[in-house]
């Protein structure tokens, strides 16, 4: 399905470059162009997960800067949040991070499913904060909102696999995959993953890995 679909994002955004003076055409193909955009995230979230349960997951560990890391975090979605007027935060440590060898590829791709959540459960006026508390043995990065936050029925089951907190508040692109990806990247890197209540409202989701457990294994 990849295939065909990404000929079709392909051709409609080249009829959208071209029948822009076309207002209710142009408006037919920018929903057209939406959805198979969805389409083809939902496509893609279900080939990670039949990855993850054949075992056939790809990693690759190395020594990971967690300041570059969380600087290129917070620049790939500050545009994003500045356009929804949400304000964020990147926090780092005033003490050095040491080395982390995991691999900073599914790392990320955590912490983006944590940023996606955080910005479509926002509330107006809304601010984020990616965080990070260290240890000597273990780090933990912190995503924190301060939007809709999430009831108490639906905390067991957020990160089960197409599990949807009221459904009729649900953002559109919520397959109800993320969070279950998460899941199971977390557990491929040796870590934790969670989430709780941020005071005065709104929901905290973490990870915590440990440091240095790669170069272990390797000793």
């Amino acid at each position: 399905m990849k295939a065909p679909l990404s000929v079709m994002i392909t051709h409609t955004e080249t009829l959208k470059r071209n029948l822009k003076n076309d207002p209710q055409t142009f408006n037919h193909l920018h929903i057209l162009d939406l959805e198979s955009n969805r389409l083809s995230k939902l496509v893609n979230d279900l080939l990670t997960l039949a990855s993850s349960d054949a075992n056939n997951w790809s990693f690759i560990p190395s020594a990971v800067n967690i300041d570059t890391l969380l600087i290129h975090l917070y620049e790939q979605y500050e545009t994003v949040c500045l356009q929804k007027n949400i304000t964020l935060t990147l926090n780092l440590s005033d003490e050095t991070y040491p080395v982390l060898y995991t691999d900073s590829e599914r790392l990320l791709q955590i912490l983006c499913i944590y940023l996606e959540s955080a910005i479509h459960h926002a509330k107006q006026t809304p601010s984020i904060e990616i965080k990070t508390t260290l240890t000597s043995k273990q780090i933990t990065f912190s995503i924190i909102d301060h939007g809709e936050g999430i009831k108490e029925k639906d905390k067991p089951y957020i990160f089960d696999r197409f599990y949807c907190a009221d459904p009729s508040r649900t953002h559109q692109n919520n397959f109800g995959l993320g969070l279950s990806i998460a899941t199971e990247l977390a557990k491929r890197l040796n870590g934790t993953i969670g989430c709780c209540d941020t005071p005065l409202g709104g929901a905290t989701f973490y990870l915590t890995l440990p440091i240095n457990s790669y170069q272990k294994k390797k000793r």
